[in-house]
């Protein structure tokens, strides 16, 4: 059964890959405050990995979930465990642009606020180490050389990205598109918040940054929290991601088997995956065009984005974009599952 199941993986592997050959391939920035599996961001990376639709050009990290350190160091061996250390990897912002480490912060999901060093992923430190020059200069000199082609896929705080926009003027122009994983827009369903009542953790950890990236006048694909909630990674989905053995679905089995094991009947929202899904398939998602602002003022509703059919007052300046909200559960997930299961594609 095993045999027959790596087979018919292979298969879908060769056969995706001679689709893709067929289209250009999307060039993205990959930018993360990555986590090792079971967080997010992981899978997003496994499945932007599976997806020769996609060429990653560097990954780019963040203070998010965890310091940057350490999402420097996951990244880096996720990358090594697939295959693929060739994929450069630049450390970048290690604080918010103005944020500061709170009590609440430290009480409630993210370290992003830790100076810790970080600690060994499985198997310990990748042999490769992370690039000299940095996150935002990478970000500049990436869209400057290649204008039109990159599109950055934003999966974390928004640091990296304001930092790059304001170092150097015109980048916004050269950008293809903004992939948004962020916010949860009221106006909508499912709408609440997920760090504060109505804000969402990526943009409340850096909201500056998120204000600047969202009224940069790069066209953008928003990902909130709305479409997420349309998610359910249960011990079935997972079964069925661990029935091949590759190096990618030990670490999983490694890493996730445990917390079923515990809880078979614990379920795992996916919010990363669903941004990279978008790209790979926009036909997943289902958007409304929405003028999207985020409040930056210290007070109740700092970190909340808003959304609106037109701008409202203090929101003159908000974009509109494509805000997801709703989601094909089923083709994603069996995309999902029958994407990350082969091998990684060879380059």
């Amino acid at each position: 059964m095993r045999r027959t199941l790596v087979a018919a993986c292979a298969a879908l592997a060769l056969g995706l890959a001679e689709r893709a050959q067929a289209q250009p391939r999307h060039q993205v920035i990959f930018d993360t405050d990555f986590g090792m599996v079971p967080q997010d961001d992981s899978f997003a990376l496994m499945l932007a990995l599976h997806s020769p639709e996609l060429e990653i050009l560097g990954v780019t990290t963040v203070a998010g979930n965890f310091s940057q350190e350490q999402a420097t160091v996951d990244a880096l061996r996720v990358l090594e465990i697939a295959g693929r250390p060739d994929i450069p990897v630049y450390a970048g912002a290690d604080m918010p642009l103005m944020h500061e480490k709170s009590e609440y912060a430290t009480r409630h999901h993210g370290e992003w606020w830790s100076d810790a060093p970080p600690v060994a992923p499985p198997g310990g430190f990748a042999k490769r180490k992370p690039e000299a020059v940095s996150a935002a200069q990478f970000i500049v000199d990436t869209v400057t050389a290649r204008p039109g082609q990159v599109t950055i896929m934003a999966i974390g705080p928004m640091t990296n990205v304001a930092m790059a926009l304001r170092q150097e003027p015109g980048l916004a122009a050269k950008v293809k598109k903004l992939y948004i994983m962020g916010g949860a827009v009221a106006a909508l369903p499912d709408g609440a918040g997920n760090i504060t009542p109505n804000a969402e953790f990526n943009f409340w950890v850096d909201p500056e940054a998120a204000r600047i990236a969202l009224r940069s006048g790069i066209p953008i694909a928003l990902s909130p929290l709305n479409v997420s909630r349309k998610t359910s990674l249960n011990r079935e989905w997972y079964q069925k991601l661990v029935a091949v053995d590759t190096p990618l679905t030990r670490l999983i089995r490694e890493r996730l088997g445990p917390v079923f094991d515990k809880d078979p009947g614990r379920t795992m929202l996916m919010f990363d995956q669903v941004t990279v899904a978008s790209l790979v398939d926009p036909s997943l998602v289902t958007t409304t065009d929405l003028y999207v602002d985020v409040d930056a003022h210290h007070g109740i509703n700092y970190g909340v984005s808003v959304g609106g059919k037109a701008p409202w007052p203090f929101a003159e300046g908000a974009q509109k974009m494509a805000v997801q909200h709703d989601l094909d559960w089923d083709r994603f997930i069996r995309m999902f599952v029958e994407r990350v299961t082969p091998p990684v594609p060879s380059r």
